[in-house]
This record gives structure tokens, sequence and C-alpha cells, in this order.
């Protein structure tokens, strides 16, 4: 199994992953044990989670991961990983919200993520500047500027908050 090496092979085994998930239980029963999980947005702008172990490798499927996933190195995938995604502060606004639809969509398998000061989850999000290249270019400018307006109006202490989450 090779390490992903591309931020598209990220992207392609997240689909497969997604793909694979509702068919495969072995792979279902395994998402609570996962450290950290990675966050990609779906054609519609949801969230899609998965786990390092499986979206860091290049053409696996769930069968692959199951027979296999003893032999496999979450830190191998986590550090290939690093250079397209960042952690999101626990504690953080942005940290909440995810792992609140972290928590919902993990719960369909009747499953939920590490929780508790000494094993909370970490929760990785895609750098910005590697957003979709199918979102258009002018709505992200739009979007930006009035990101930047909104932050103005936040009191300082807010707004390093902010900061430190982003």
């Amino acid at each position: 199994m090779q390490a992903v090496t591309r931020l598209s092979e990220v992207r392609e085994a997240m689909a497969q992953f997604h793909k694979d998930l509702p068919n495969e239980p072995g792979l279902a029963s395994r998402l609570g044990q996962a450290h950290a999980y990675y966050v990609l947005s779906d054609d519609n702008g949801d969230s899609r989670f998965g786990f390092s172990k499986f979206v860091g490798y290049r053409g696996l499927t769930g069968e692959d991961y199951l027979n296999n996933y003893k032999r496999l190195s979450g830190i191998n995938t986590e550090h290939a990983l690093k250079p397209w995604f960042d952690e999101v502060k626990p504690g953080s606004s942005t940290y909440e919200e995810l792992y609140s639809e972290l928590s919902d969509w993990m719960g369909q398998f009747g499953k939920r993520p590490r929780g508790g000061d000494s094993q909370h989850t970490r929760i990785m999000v895609l750098k910005p500047e590697y957003a979709d290249e199918s979102e258009p270019e002018s709505d992200n400018r739009a979007l930006i500027g009035l990101l930047i307006e909104v932050a103005k109006k936040l009191p300082v202490s807010q707004r390093a908050e902010l900061r430190a989450a982003i």
C-alpha cells in the first residue's frame, strides 16, 4: 500500500471510503477507533469525513483496508496528508461544529467519535489554498470580503479566537 502523494488521490480515497462504508460492516465497526478525521466537502458543500488510515492510502478499498489494517500505518498517512490539511483547535467553535457533524454522521453507523480530554478526536480541515477548484473564484472573493467585514466588527478577543481557529 502506498501513501497518497497528491490531493486528487485523497479526494479519490475519500470517495472510495464513502462508497464502501455502507457495504462493509467491518469498516463501519472501526469508525470509533480513529484518532484523526479529515474533512472534505462534497458536491453539495456538506462535510465528508474519513480517517487517515484509509484516506491517506492510494487506491485502497474497504476490503483492502479490512484485510490489511493491522499492517497499515496511521502515522505514515498523517505525515502524507499534512501538506494539505490543518488541525482544528479543540474547544474552538469550528471544532465543536465539526465534532457535532462527525458525531451525527458516525451515529448512522451506531458509532461515536473518541472523546474526553485524554482521547479527543483530532479534526483536520483542508488548507484554504487547496479549496475545491470547481468553486468559482469570484464567489470565494466575495465570501472572503464578507468575512473580513464581519471580523472587523468582532471584539479583539474574538478576532484572536477566529485567527486561532483558522
